[in-house]
This record gives structure tokens, sequence and C-alpha cells, in this order.
């Protein structure tokens, strides 16, 4: 009786027990595989950066990237320079490489002495045209006593009227000139569409008329009298 005992319980010990304790709970499916993920990347070719319209000087330019090793570093280029945020930002990988094209070869021309030239054409004294670098598109006419011209980043308005104040509005960016009201206007709107301007609109109130400018972004400004009215200087 005592050894049908003994051995109901090695029985029992072994169908519990494992054949080898060291050996690890991997399936038979499971062997062989590994669950590291391989990042598909692609070639880097360019990328481009808009700026905001606060934007002015660009100190520098930061590249980040990963190593051989995995460990991340950062290179740094100082540029110090203006910047027009209007026109984006590109980085590229610079591919091919142009050679340099040979030099051509220098002739000299033969001597011609001046007794051999023939005599110079009389020329008409010709004045310089005053309009001549005035481009008419960058002109624009509100009314009988209201016009702008655009030149860049400044606009003159032409008028006769005296300015009681001016200040920046933001949410969007618009510079407001006030004038003394000599004449009744009515509420009108010019665009423009020449950046940084992008409208004015005229809007008459008690005791004065106000001239609000709309521009493409973030500026500060001067504003300029000059005998026919004042220069917006955006900066």
């Amino acid at each position: 009786m005592q050894k049908i005992l003994w051995l109901f319980l090695s029985l029992a010990v072994i169908l519990e027990a494992r054949e080898n304790p060291f050996e690890t709970s991997m399936s038979p499916q499971t062997v062989g595989k590994t669950t590291q993920i391989k990042d598909e990347l692609t070639d880097f070719k360019s990328t481009t950066l808009t700026l905001p319209s606060s934007a002015r000087i660009l100190k520098s330019a930061s590249v980040t990237f990963q190593n051989l090793d995995g460990s991340i570093s950062e290179e740094i280029v100082a540029i110090d320079q203006n910047v027009d945020w209007h026109l984006p930002l590109m980085l590229s990988q610079k591919t091919e490489t142009t050679a340099p094209k040979p030099s051509a070869p220098v002739v000299t021309p033969p001597s011609i002495e001046k007794k051999d030239l023939p005599p110079a054409p009389l020329l008409k004294e010709e004045k310089p045209s005053s309009t001549a670098n005035v481009n008419a598109s960058n002109a624009f006419k509100l009314n009988e006593d209201l016009s702008f011209f655009i030149n860049q980043n400044e606009i003159t308005i032409f008028t006769k009227e005296s300015k009681i104040r001016d200040f920046l509005i933001a949410d969007p960016y618009k510079v407001v000139i006030d004038f003394k009201k000599v004449n009744a206007y009515g509420t009108k709107s010019l665009e423009f569409n020449k950046a940084p301007f992008v409208s004015a609109t005229l809007g008459s109130h008690d005791g004065f008329y106000r001239i609000a400018l709309l521009l493409d972004g973030h500026y500060r400004y001067d504003l300029q009298a000059f005998n026919g009215g004042y220069i917006v200087k955006l900066k």
C-alpha cells in the first residue's frame, strides 16, 4: 500500500514539472523572430520653411540629425542678414557639381589711331523725362482729393488736408490716419494687392475722416509729411 502511494505522488510531480526549468517560455511559433521594426525612410531632397510676418532678420539656421550610432547632433550656421518673410526658405542637398568653364582666349584688337575714326554724329540734347521711373500700375485714385502711389514698402498719400493723428492696430494690421474734415466723403474702399499694402478704406466721422491702410503682416511704420501729402514707410 505504501509503494502504491509513493508511485502516485511521483507521477503527479512528473506531470506538473517542466522537463527543463531553465528553458524560456517562448512558443515554437516565435522562435527565430525579432520585435525590431525597421524604419523605411526616403532620401532627402529639399524642404521649405515659411517665416511669420514678424520676421525681419535671419540670425541663424540649425539642422538636427541622427548619427550612425543613433545619437542626435545639431549643426548651427550663423547668418545675421535681413530676410523677406514673403519668400519661403529652402533647404536642399547639393548633388551636382558643375565644372568651371574654360576661359576664352583673349584676343587683342588691332590698335586704331584717332585720325582713322569717322567723325561722331551730332546728337540732339535730350531732356530727361520726369515720369520715366513712374509705374502707372502703382498709382491709385480714391476720389478727386485722395490718391496713392506705392513704391515697395512705401505708400504716398496725396491730400491737401492736415493730419490729426496716426496709429497702428493689429489683427489685422492696419495703419490708421485721421485728417481734418473739409469735404464730405462717403465710405469707400480701394484694393491695392501690392504687398505689403492690401487695401485702403476711407471712412467719414464727426469732424474728421479716416484712412485705414490694410497690411499683409506685422510691421512698424514711420510717417513723414511733405508739400502735397504724407509718406508711410513700413519696416
